[in-house]
């Protein structure tokens, strides 16, 4: 009996032990088939030297923009309650901590059991300073962006993340 027991113990915790981490999110710059390209964790910085600041905001994100710099991201091992398709995916995000006013991610995409997606800086930039747009360029303090992944009304993943342009 204490054999059963234990062997049934030892089968369980190998059971256990042998599950992948679900909806595992990590930020990137980008991402390739193997997943995220230069993972980054609580700020992401990225460097203006090839953009135009001697405009207006809106001239300075487009600058971005085009220049091609994104925040990134990945959910490896994606669960939910139901099947994960791409018809019920669904990403947004937010600055702050309030998600009053949502965006939707720019990009989604599902390969096996793993999200991928991501949103250009210069529409982050676009975005969060819309209501300074029309006016020059001044520097831009560092603010957070929180991305969150859904699967119907199921959230896979909810992270943020500082963005500092230097």
């Amino acid at each position: 009996m204490i054999k059963r027991a234990t062997i049934c113990l030892l089968l369980c915790g190998i059971v256990h032990c042998s599950k992948k981490e679900q909806n595992v999110f990590n930020f990137c710059r980008d991402f390739d088939p193997t997943g995220c390209i230069t993972p980054v964790k609580e700020i992401v910085s990225y460097p203006l030297e090839r953009s135009t600041r001697n405009k207006t905001i809106r001239d300075f994100a487009n600058s971005v923009y085009f220049r091609g710099d994104r925040l990134a991201f990945e959910v490896k091992n994606a669960h939910a309650r139901w099947d994960i398709t791409f018809e019920c995916l669904r990403g947004f995000y937010f600055f702050g901590s309030e998600n009053l006013d949502k965006h939707e991610l720019e990009y989604l995409e599902l390969r096996e059991n793993n999200v991928y997606g991501l949103v250009m800086l210069g529409s982050l930039i676009e975005k969060k300073y819309v209501a300074m747009k029309a006016l020059p360029y001044r520097p831009l303090n560092k603010f957070p962006v929180t991305y969150t992944v859904a699967c119907g009304k199921d959230v896979l993943a909810k992270r943020t993340i500082e963005i500092e342009l230097r």
